[in-house]
């Protein structure tokens, strides 16, 4: 199915933003019950690139940071660390769709982003002053000195990197002002005013650097020398779990792990780069980080290339992520480690969930981020699970710091640990003891192996458009935050399915039913069809392609077709809308409404009974429902009760009307 994603602008995102927090207590559908607001008596807060974080915690880089209202979701769940999705050169990108099978274990085949380089690039800016608007209103705030922190993530060759549309968007991460301003600019007077815009300049300080699997040590060194001396921030270099070796991955993933079915590609682990060129690759750059004032990091891990036969995703490689990725990036955690002797500090991003984020914490990574977890039933709300897990865990250490915790963990008494918390040799040590103990025992852990994730997937009845179980996961599970809910009157309707026979309109009485008081829609230009909502829906078809999509302008609703879907111009009081490929016209007055679809034309009091039909083309055999002018309509006016991505629009609108008659 066409799947694109289409932004929409700062100012619809900050009156939706506002205007739903007032009426809904939600942003983006997050509800503010959910809100993170710190860790009570326990400090989380560390030093990154970035600034002091209130949290190690987040998302890391992947479709939970690819737009605004994503990353605001993820911040306003406790994401004290932004790890933006990773660009590159190429911005357009074609996907397969769906692209992410995250059922249990997680694969996906989406490796870059997916909007232009600068639309990604106005999108980090307007989540960084969102978030900052919504601080200076007390949403969120975290003591001082705690920063939100942003890091950027580039992509994948030297030459993708040094071109001017990457540097571009470097120099903005490095220095947005310009950007900040036009964003601003863009506000009607009312906005501007509602909320305090000052936001630091700089978006990112630091850098992830992903590569191609296969490009050489030499390259992979040009790239960081380029971004230190060219852009001046600090970088973190994604390592591969290829470079644990095949033999390694191999006994532990199909052997102790158990994950037969799942089959590497000896071809990738020989293309990518190796141990011995990897630590000697990082000592030199160790020096040229030192000489440029910055830090040199490395991130544990990027996701695992195998070969794609689970026939859910197309091509013939997935990437794997989720448990069983964890021992193995913890294993090469702690050679890694021990080889370098601590002087590269890790970041961690592996299957991370509310069951090992304080094991995960305890090793010293920092941040320590997440996607596959995110992914999940809940979504964004695992984010506190994630956080209420760590304070348990310290909690039960007797442990009020991040310091105080490793050292706990390490075997310190409670004395010994508030005294030594502030030594960062002590604390580095004692997370290298907690880590080698870690890798040793993490593979032992049945909930990592192959056994705990077999479950039979049960027979799902199908989906359909209206009245279904009412889950509310397709809401949860979406990293774009695509669907929302609607709340509706429940109808029983007796209609009429209309059909042209000899040139006379013939009428076949029909029933038209809503029995649920809740019902979701999707609001397709947030959807780049990823397919995640489907595992997680109790029935089988496919929210993402079953649920009534709208599209946010003529434009999207046009470029969409042949694909059914529903555009809504409030001003005009017209509905269009896609059934089966044919264009369906609602026009609504007071007096009543004209229904269309191209070939037969029906006029409807405002009791909705038939007043007169009228044949415009012939279409013999052509049914047309007045059931679906009933879903129209109805739809249009949930809709357009409720603060949602389809009437955000017109809060924008309203006031910059308002400012013209004010004025």
């Amino acid at each position: 199915m066409k799947a694109g994603l289409r932004p929409q602008p700062f100012a619809v995102l900050l009156a939706r933003a506002l205007a739903e927090l007032e009426r809904q207590r939600a942003i983006f559908e997050y509800p503010k019950r959910m809100f993170w607001t710190g860790a009570g008596a326990r400090d989380l807060s560390l030093d990154l690139p970035g600034g002091r974080a209130a949290s190690p915690l987040g998302p890391a880089a992947g479709p939970h940071t690819q737009m605004a209202q994503n990353i605001v979701a993820a911040w306003l769940a406790g994401a004290r660390v932004i790890e933006l999705k990773t660009v590159q050169v190429n911005d357009a990108l074609e996907i397969p769709r769906p692209c992410i099978d995250a059922a249990d274990v997680g694969y996906n085949v989406e490796w870059s982003q997916e909007l232009p380089i600068e639309t990604s690039a106005e999108q980090y800016a307007a989540a960084w002053l969102i978030v900052h608007a919504l601080r200076s209103r007390g949403i969120g705030a975290d003591p001082a000195p705690c920063v939100p922190v942003f890091d950027a993530s580039v992509g994948y060759d030297l030459a993708g990197i040094r071109s001017d549309k990457v540097a571009r968007f470097l120099d903005t991460m490095g220095d947005a002002t310009a950007l900040l301003s036009r964003l601003r600019d863009s506000l009607p007077q009312g906005l501007r005013s509602a909320v305090n815009l000052d936001a630091p300049p700089r978006i990112a300080h630091s850098v992830t650097l992903s590569t191609f699997h296969g490009c050489p040590p030499e390259e992979i060194e040009q790239i960081v020398e380029h971004l230190f001396e060219r852009h001046a921030m600090h970088v973190v270099v994604k390592l591969n779990p290829t470079l644990l070796g095949f033999d390694a991955v191999e006994a532990l993933l199909r052997g102790e792990l158990g994950y037969d079915d799942v089959h590497l590609d000896r071809e990738a682990f020989a293309q990518d780069l190796r141990w011995d060129a990897a630590i000697a690759l990082f000592e030199r750059l160790a020096g040229s980080a030192a000489r440029a004032g910055l830090t040199l990091g490395a991130k544990l891990t990027n996701t695992l290339i195998v070969k794609n036969t689970r026939g859910v995703l197309e091509g013939e490689a997935a990437y794997l992520s989720g448990a069983p990725l964890h021992p193995i990036a913890v294993r090469l955690a702690a050679r890694f480690a021990a080889t370098t002797g601590g002087r590269i500090p890790l970041s961690f991003s592996a299957g991370v969930d509310d069951g090992n984020v304080a094991d995960t914490v305890a090793c010293g990574f920092a941040p320590v981020t997440s996607v596959t977890d995110l992914l999940k039933p809940n979504g964004y709300r695992r984010l506190p699970l994630q956080h209420k897990a760590l304070v348990a865990a310290m909690e039960a250490a007797g442990a009020d710091s991040i310091p105080g915790f490793i050292l706990r963990r390490a075997g310190a008494s409670a004395e010994h640990a508030a005294q030594i918390a502030a030594d960062g040799e002590r604390v580095r040590d004692a997370a290298f003891a907690n880590l080698a103990a870690y890798a040793d025992r993490v593979a032992g852990d049945p909930r990592y192996h192959a056994a705990a994730h077999r479950a039979a997937a049960p027979a799902r009845p199908p989906l359909a458009t209206f009245d279904c179980a009412s889950c509310n996961k397709c809401v949860l599970v979406c990293p774009n935050g695509a669907f929302f809910e609607l709340p509706f009157e429940p109808v029983e309707l007796d209609t009429w399915d209309l059909t042209q026979e000899d040139g006379a309109v013939r009428q076949r009485p029909a029933r038209f039913t809503i029995a649920r008081e809740r019902q979701w829609v999707l609001y397709a230009d947030f959807c780049n069809a990823c397919g995640n909502c489907d595992p997680f829906c109790p029935e089988a078809g496919g929210p993402f392609r079953v649920k009534p999509r709208v599209y946010g302008s003529r434009e999207s609703f046009e470029a969409a077709a042949p694909e059914e879907g529903i555009w809504f111009d409030f001003e005009s009081g017209t509905t269009l809308a896609r059934f089966g490929g044919v264009l369906h016209t609602l026009s609504v007055s007071g007096a009543g409404s004209r229904f269309s679809d191209g070939a037969l034309e029906v006029e409807l009091d405002a009791s909705h009974a038939v007043v007169a039909t009228r044949v415009l083309a012939p279409a013999p055999g052509r049914v047309m429902s007045l059931s679906r002018y009933h879903a129209m309509r109805l739809l249009r006016e949930a809709v357009g009760k409720t603060v949602n991505p389809v009437t955000a629009a017109g809060l924008v609108k309203g006031e910059r009307e308002g400012a013209g008659r004010g004025a």
